[in-house]
């Protein structure tokens, strides 16, 4: 049975409750913590090749450390720098393997399982750095061809009247479309991964020619669909953050009535080693940034803690209730960005979706 889609914004409007899925938060949470263990390696790594000590950072951070660093030196920088872009491939690899759910949803196939998407976005993680780096590396020409301009104006007597000949054209109508590009780059990189998944050939072109396309022919749609998504996010995501906080509360009120305040104590203890007056938890259980309407979690916090193993055990099991909360935010997003992929090829090129045969099995 094939999906029935009506191509136009009542397929956006229904993207939370399509993302509202096991299999898509459990693939969008595997990815987030993948890519977390690969930013804490390179983190650290970046801190040792400074010489600084690690023991103090472990104990200021953590293994959370959620928070842009700065370096003194150029080894340090580029180890931390590679580990974000590693993150984020990681995360978009993720949300590739999201968006071919429902791809193959919509060609037919309903019963895509978690564990074939990401082997399909596994194969494809080539095709989407390739595409990711052509465009980096394209925008780097483009600067590179500013730098060799900008020595033009070193040559005496002539280079400033060369230089100011040619500054609106070429160069002034160039540096309008690098900006373009670097737009798309910085926009488009969230549908990337749809176009990556919908790519039946794997080929690094069409997954660019796609992204482009698809922000630049169809600009003021995509952006509102991708405004909504993002809108969506946050409140589904403030409003499942407030159900699991709800849950941990029941949770240690009900237990405690046979376990006392070991209860209390050891969700107390748990909680006393996550970061939860960093930024990330304040984005969380607030439902905007910058507005003042969300829950405090401290009320779970004791005055009384311990530190044994025990306590680091119920740390992992907190984290992993807040990491399936940005586990369906991701969701979302890349549900959203797959929905409007689709809607806006088709009204663009007349292409259906839902007329293809699935590529998985």
């Amino acid at each position: 049975m094939r999906n029935n889609l009506h191509y136009n914004y009542l397929d956006i409007i229904s993207v939370p409750a399509a993302a509202l899925k096991a299999k898509k938060i459990f693939i969008a949470s595997a990815s987030l913590i993948a890519a977390l263990i690969i930013y804490d390696i390179f983190t650290y790594a970046g801190f040792a090749a400074t010489g600084q000590p690690l023991v103090s950072l472990y104990e200021t951070f953590g293994l959370l450390p959620l928070c842009l660093f700065h370096f003194d030196t150029m080894a340090g920088a580029l180890i931390y720098y590679t580990g974000i872009a590693f993150a984020v491939l990681i995360v978009l690899a993720g949300m590739t393997a999201i968006s071919i759910t429902d791809i193959e949803r919509f060609r037919g196939n309903q019963f895509c399982t978690a564990l074939q998407a990401m082997k399909f976005a596994g194969k494809r993680v080539k095709q989407l750095f390739m595409s990711i780096l052509t465009i980096v590396l394209f925008i780097g020409l483009i600067v590179l061809l500013g730098v060799l301009v900008g020595l033009i104006a070193r040559i005496p007597y002539l280079g400033e009247l060369i230089y100011s000949v040619f500054f609106f054209f070429p160069n002034f109508i160039i540096s309008l479309m690098t900006l373009l590009v670097i737009f798309v780059l910085m926009t488009g990189i969230f549908v990337m991964p749809s176009a990556v998944a919908a790519d039946r050939a794997g080929e690094t072109f069409n997954s660019i020619l796609g992204t482009f396309s698809t922000a630049i022919r169809q600009p003021l749609r995509w952006a509102g669909y991708s405004i909504y998504t993002f809108v969506a996010a946050k409140i589904a995501g403030f409003v499942f953050a407030y159900v699991c906080f709800r849950g941990v509360q029941f949770m240690k009120i009900i237990t405690a009535l046979g376990g006392g305040e070991k209860i209390n104590i050891l969700i107390a203890s748990g909680l006393a080693h996550l970061p939860i007056n960093s930024g990330l938890a304040g984005l969380t259980f607030n439902i905007f940034p910058g507005v003042n309407f969300g829950f405090d979690i401290s009320v779970l916090t004791a005055s009384e803690l311990n530190s044994d193993f025990s306590s680091y055990l119920m740390s992992i099991s907190l984290f992993l209730a807040f990491l399936i909360i940005w586990g369906y935010i991701v969701s979302i997003i890349a549900t959203g960005q797959t929905y409007a992929y689709v809607i806006i090829r088709k009204i663009r090129e007349g292409y259906f979706i839902t007329d293809e045969e699935p590529m998985i099995d």
